[in-house]
């Protein structure tokens, strides 16, 4: 569940963003090409901690039983 949040909000980030330099002009493009790749990238790191958090889970469990 955490991965779809992830994505989606990461869209919609990534979406404002590409508007406001839609709506701003050139002005912003550069930083908002930062912001977008930042946004990305931050997304990239959730989703494969959010795996690593549900790997060790099942790894405990395994040791459980």
């Amino acid at each position: 569940m955490a991965n779809t949040i992830t994505f989606i909000a990461c869209g919609i980030v990534s979406l404002l963003l590409l508007a406001s330099i839609m709506f701003a002009g050139h002005d912003l493009l550069l930083p908002a090409t930062f912001m977008i790749v930042t946004v990305l990238i931050g997304g990239l790191c959730i989703y494969v901690a959010n795996g690593m958090i549900q790997r060790r889970a099942e790894i405990m469990k395994s040791w459980k039983d």
